[in-house]
This record gives structure tokens, sequence and C-alpha cells, in this order.
């Protein structure tokens, strides 16, 4: 039988990856402003990572709070080119010091339309955000979607991202941002070193 054979990609969900060049310059004055809101908020957030600390959220929006942290996040998502010029980013975020053995249970992020990560301080084995496949939400389409997943062969899954979970590790100076109704998790942090990151939710108006 002669066929053409081709592959329609529909409904993609994009997850915005940047790396900042030159992250080492800045890298030491972000892990001190992280533990200087630790020691100014030790209870920090009520919502925390299971054996981590949660600082209590801040909106960039603040005009009388300009500080290294909002500067310098402000500054990299000035450059979030997929997004329109005319449309405005109204940003909450807070910073996560993740000890080890801490964890982040699988959760999504409502009230707004994107969330985000970034890396601060990342050692090896320290945690990887796992995403779910956001077409597997209910137990019939779990069911079937997981076994159309395990038929195809590891090449075509590879070429099209068709994977029940995916996963980034964490990586120093790496920021992801990602559809807020993405359930996600962060694995134990299995390294002898704390993780610090911050999360920010962006709405778009």
């Amino acid at each position: 039988m002669d066929l053409n054979y081709r592959t329609n990609l529909l409904f993609p969900v994009p997850v915005h990856q940047f790396d900042v060049n030159g992250f080492s310059e800045i890298q030491d004055k972000l892990i001190d402003y992280v533990y200087d809101c630790k020691k100014n908020e030790p209870e920090g957030s009520s919502i925390t990572y299971s054996g981590g600390w949660q600082s209590i959220t801040f909106s960039f929006n603040d005009k009388d709070k300009k500080d290294i942290l909002q500067s310098f996040l402000t500054n990299c998502l000035a450059e979030f080119s997929p997004i329109k010029k005319s449309v405005n980013l109204n940003i909450r975020a807070w910073v996560n010091i993740s000890k080890p053995g801490s964890y982040l249970a699988k959760h999504h992020h409502p009230d707004c339309n994107l969330a985000g990560v970034l890396w601060i301080k990342a050692p090896q084995n320290s945690g990887d955000i796992v995403f779910d496949n956001p077409k597997t939400f209910d137990p019939f389409l779990q069911s079937a979607r997981k076994g159309e997943i395990d038929s195809y062969t590891d090449d075509f899954k590879d070429k099209t991202n068709i994977y029940s979970d995916y996963y980034f590790p964490p990586d120093e100076g790496r920021i992801l941002i990602f559809p807020s109704h993405l359930d996600h998790q962060v694995r134990e942090n299995k390294s002898n070193e704390d993780r610090i990151s911050v999360s920010f939710n962006i709405k778009l108006s």
C-alpha cells in the first residue's frame, strides 16, 4: 500500500522557557534577598511546601516596592515576545525555600492566566517540576489516553511530545511560564542543600 503519512498536531500547550545569560552575576544577591525575606517573615505563608518555606505573595504593580527581585523579573518578562505589547501583565509572586526532603503536591494556579517559576538556586537532584497531560483529567479519558500513549513508539513520542506527564529539572537562571490550568507538582529535594525559587501568577488584561 502506497501512503503519504503526516502528523497534524492540534491544540498544543505552550510552556515558555527563558534562560538568563549571565545569571551568575546577580545570583548571590537574589539568594541573599530570599533569605532576608525568610528572616523578616519567618512564619511565611499558610500555604507552603511540605517541609519548605514560602513567603507571603506580593504584587509587581506596587510602585513603592521595586526591589532587586521585582526589577530582575520585570526586565525578564519585558522580553516575553509571544505576548502582544498592548497586553498588560499583572504579576503576583512569592519566594520558596525548599530544604532537603521537601516537596510540593500536585496543584494548579486558579484566578490567573499564566503561572511561572524562576530557579535561583538548584542543586543537582533538588526536585524536578512535573506537568500532567491536561487531556487525561477524567477517568475515561485517562484510561483511553494512557492506552493510546503506551501504544506509540518512543521515537514518535519524542518527536511529538505526547506523554502522560513531562518533567523539567530545575536549572539556575531558567524561567518557565505555562498555562495556569496545568496540574503540576515538584518532586522531593533529594540534595543536601536548599533549592530556592520564585513562583508567580500572571493575569493578562
